[in-house]
């Protein structure tokens, strides 16, 4: 299969995605971009990637920069008579899902249709337009290179800022069931990243000098780090740990949520004296736990109103689920705590302390977490992270 492109792509492939902005608009923003002296004028990759570089080092409060790299991208595809290279389809994609930033859904005044009635159009690309694009031209570029670490990577935050989008539309919603799709492709393109960056020392050819070659020109080569994944595989956990809002994905795809488990404990095997890996973890178990924490205190509530004093037993399995993510994420939450405090943090700890408290039948373990808690709070408090009074004076009287 041909996977060359004569043609333009992408945002100018209009038969199936609207352009973002007209070429006028966008030559208009270009005309303002002055490029690094030590660019080479006839170097048009170079150029492109500077005009890249130069936006990634700004404030990234304006897209004049990003609307500069779209329309060049765009422009190269259409003049290039030989394949581009990984990082043109990286940066065309990047540049793609950074603009989404930018987008806002404007509808225009009702006009006439053509049935003589009113109806409204779109004028500007949405948020959503903008990720549907770059997710399109990252497809693209993985078709010529499909080993491409830094194309996957891009795709993979593409997809989890279009759930990101679509969460913060209807975090509590069924509708929310759209998101799994990205879900999944977004874990399916981080696996894969993951497993082509650990196999790069693998590669060498024992020649050094053709192997520095290969690395220049080669979809393997790679601008990210190992500690770019870990930061990947948080955010990850940080869509997850969103959609937990919504019982109908965690109940119909508890399979997303294992793999983010044994993601950080292979991370953790790895190295296990990291204690932002043990407070990934952790937070990720106290998210866990949170549904089943609800269901728990809606429970003690009906049991209080209709059983005239009877204690609550606590031996149902909301308590009990709720009793072991809770102690799984204390366990990784007390690893992470270092000498350097953050108050943040300590009232991080401190709820989930008081949430396992409040499901302990023993009261010797009940008042010791609480006590814990309260002198986290305070040190909190104390720190800045937060106004504890009302929930401190509530513990100490219980």
């Amino acid at each position: 299969m041909s996977t060359r492109r004569t043609g333009p792509q992408g945002l100018a492939k209009s038969a199936k995605r609207r352009k973002v902005a007209n070429e006028d608009s966008l030559t208009a923003e270009q005309e303002t971009i002055e490029l690094p002296e030590d660019i080479d004028p006839e170097d048009e990759l170079g150029q492109l990637y500077a005009l890249h570089s130069s936006y990634l080092k700004s404030t990234k409060d304006s897209p004049k920069l990003l609307y500069a790299i779209v329309h060049e991208c765009d422009r190269q595809l259409r003049n290039s008579t030989a394949p581009l290279p990984p990082k043109f389809h990286k940066v065309y994609a990047e540049a793609l899902s950074m603009l989404s930033v930018f987008a806002k859904k404007k509808i225009s005044a009702s006009t006439p249709s053509r049935s003589g009635g009113e109806s409204s159009v779109s004028t500007a690309d949405s948020p959503q337009d903008f990720l549907l694009a770059s997710i399109e031209r990252a497809q693209i570029g993985l078709e010529t290179y499909p080993k491409c670490i830094d194309i996957l990577a891009v795709r993979c935050e593409t997809y989890l800022a279009l759930v990101e989008l679509k969460l913060k539309n209807s975090a509590k919603s069924k509708h929310v069931e759209g998101c799994v799709s990205a879900i999944q492709n977004a874990i399916k393109d981080y696996d894969e990243a993951l497993k082509l960056f650990t196999e790069l020392p693998q590669n060498s050819t024992g020649d050094r000098e053709k192997d520095e070659e290969r690395v220049k020109v080669e979809e393997e080569a790679t601008e990210i780090g190992r500690e770019y994944f870990v930061k990947l595989l948080r955010r990850i956990s940080k869509v997850l740990e969103t959609t937990l809002e919504s019982d109908f994905i965690a109940e119909r795809f508890p399979d997303l949520y294992t793999w983010n488990e044994n993601r950080w404990i292979a991370e953790l095997h790895d190295a296990n004296e990291d204690k932002l890996l043990h407070r990934c973890l952790g937070e990720f178990y106290l998210a866990r736990a949170n549904p089943y924490v609800a269901i728990a205190e809606s429970q003690f509530e009906d049991n209080d109103s209709d059983s005239e004093g009877e204690d609550f037993d606590g031996s149902n399995l909301a308590v009990e689920q709720a009793k072991e993510f809770l102690s799984k994420s204390l366990n990784h939450l007390y690893a992470a705590e270092s000498d350097v405090v953050d108050g943040a943090f300590l009232a991080i700890i401190a709820e989930a302390q008081i949430s396992l408290a409040n499901l302990e039948s023993e009261g010797g373990a009940q008042n010791k977490l609480y006590a814990d808690a309260i002198q986290r709070l305070l040190k909190a408090q104390e720190l800045g992270a937060g106004d504890f009074t009302e929930m401190i004076n509530e513990l100490q009287s219980a």
